[in-house]
C-alpha cells in the first residue's frame, strides 16, 4: 500500500515540474553588447533584430562613428551595442482548436531616409584624391598587349606591382597620375600629392617572364588587367592605386564638434574653385570627420586697428570679425587625415587655402532640399 501511495506522489510531482514549464513564461537576458556585422546587415536590420523598433539607427549610429554609411556595413565589423529593458518572450501556447483569422492589416514600411545623390553633381568613380603617403600607390602599367602606348576601355595591359602586395585575380585598381609634391597653401610646409584618375582596371592573371643573362625566372609580380573603364587617355607609366567604391548616395550628417581646416587642392589642380568642384581638404577621421559631413566654406575677415583719432596703432594690431561666407562643401570620401569632398554651393570663386568650418544642425537644413535626393538602402 505504502509503494502505491510512493508512486502516486511520484507522478503528482512530475506533472507538477511539466505544468511548471509549460505554463511560467520566459525572459530573454539585457541586449547583447556587440553585433558582428554578416553581409547584407544594416543599422535598420540591427536594431529591429535587437530592439523591434528599427527607427532607433541613428543612436547606433552615434555610438559606432567609425561606420561612415549605415546602409554600407563592413562584413566581420563589431558594432557597439546600447543597453535596454529585457525583451520578454512570448510564452508558450498550448495547442487550441483552429479559429478564423482576422483579416491581415497593411502594414506601411517606413520611409527611408534620403540622402544628396553625387552622381548628378560629378562622376563617383573619377573623384580622385589627395594622399600624403607614397606607398599608396601599388604599381604601374609598363605595356599594352597590342604594343600602343596609349589605352581606353577594353584594352589589355600588362601591370607590375610592388613585390610587398599580395594581388589577387579580380582585384580592381584606379589608373591615374600623381601631381608633384605640393606644398600646404597656409603653412607653405610640403604636404602631399593629388592622384587624378584616368580609368579603373581588373587584374585578370599573373603573367610575365623575366631574362637576366642566360637565366629565367618568373616575375610574380606582373599580371595582365583589363581596362573596365576610362575616364581620360590612360598612357604607359601611370600609376595604380587600389579601387574602393563610393557610393553615390551620401546622408548629410552634422558635424559632432568644432572643426577648422583648408582645401589644399582641388581636382586636376583647378586654381578657381566653385560649384560642383571636387576638393581635398586637410582634415580626416583623426580630426572628428566623417563622410556626409556638410563644412562652410569661409573667408577670414581681418581688418586692422585703428587709434581713437583715425590713425592707425603704431603696433599695427588687427580685429578679427565675423567669418565672411563664401560656400559649402559635402564630405564625399573620409580618410585618416585628409578627405574628398564636391562644393555644394559657392557665393563666389574661392582658391586653394580657403577656410572650412564645422557645420551643426538639429534638424535637416533646408538648402539641402534643392539638392537631387535619394533614399539611402
Amino acid at each position: 500500500m505504502k509503494n502505491i501511495i510512493r508512486k502516486k506522489n511520484s507522478v503528482v510531482i512530475s506533472l507538477f515540474v511539466i505544468l511548471c514549464f509549460l505554463i511560467i513564461p520566459t525572459f530573454t537576458f539585457a541586449q547583447k553588447l556587440t553585433h558582428i556585422v554578416e553581409k547584407g546587415d544594416t543599422l535598420w536590420d540591427i536594431c529591429e533584430q535587437y530592439y523591434g523598433d528599427s527607427g532607433l539607427w541613428p543612436k547606433l549610429w552615434e555610438m559606432n562613428p567609425f561606420i561612415t554609411n549605415p546602409h554600407l556595413l563592413k562584413e566581420g565589423d563589431v558594432i557597439t551595442l546600447f543597453e535596454k529593458e529585457p525583451v520578454k518572450e512570448e510564452p508558450k501556447k498550448v495547442e487550441a482548436p483552429p479559429v478564423e483569422k482576422a483579416p491581415a492589416v497593411e502594414v506601411k514600411a517606413e520611409p527611408l531616409p534620403m540622402g544628396i545623390d553625387i552622381s548628378a553633381l560629378t562622376q563617383v568613380d573619377a573623384l580622385g584624391s589627395f594622399y600624403t603617403d607614397s606607398t599608396q600607390l601599388w604599381g604601374s602599367i609598363f605595356a599594352s598587349e597590342k604594343g600602343s602606348a596609349m589605352l581606353v576601355k577594353g584594352d589589355t595591359a600588362y601591370v607590375i606591382f610592388d613585390e610587398s602586395r599580395n594581388i589577387k585575380t579580380g582585384d580592381k585598381f584606379y589608373i591615374g597620375r600623381s601631381s608633384q609634391l605640393l606644398d600646404h597653401p597656409i603653412t607653405k610646409k610640403e604636404f602631399g600629392y593629388i592622384f587624378n584618375v584616368k580609368g579603373i582596371l581588373a587584374v585578370e592573371e599573373q603573367q610575365g617572364r623575366a631574362q637576366k643573362g642566360d637565366e629565367y625566372f618568373e616575375k610574380k609580380n606582373v599580371f595582365k588587367a583589363k581596362i573596365i573603364e576610362s575616364y581620360d587617355a590612360i598612357s604607359l607609366k601611370d600609376v595604380l592605386m587600389p579601387y574602393t567604391p563610393v557610393s553615390s548616395c551620401i546622408l548629410p550628417v552634422s558635424v559632432s564638434k568644432k572643426t577648422v581646416g583648408n582645401i589644399v587642392a582641388a581636382k586636376n589642380q583647378q586654381k578657381l574653385i566653385s560649384h560642383n568642384s571636387v576638393v581635398y581638404i586637410d582634415l580626416g577621421y583623426n580630426d572628428g570627420l566623417k563622410k556626409g559631413n556638410v563644412l562652410n566654406v569661409i573667408k577670414q575677415n581681418i581688418a586692422p586697428d585703428p587709434a581713437p583719432d583715425g590713425k592707425f596703432f603704431k603696433s599695427r594690431s588687427s580685429i578679427i570679425l565675423p567669418d565672411i561666407f563664401v560656400g559649402r562643401v559635402l564630405i564625399v570620401e573620409c580618410g585618416t587625415d585628409t578627405s574628398t569632398g564636391i562644393v555644394l554651393y559657392a557665393v563666389e570663386s574661392f582658391s586653394p587655402g580657403a577656410y572650412v568650418k564645422e557645420l551643426t544642425w538639429e534638424n535637416m537644413p533646408d538648402f539641402l532640399s534643392g539638392v537631387a535626393d535619394c533614399p539611402i538602402k
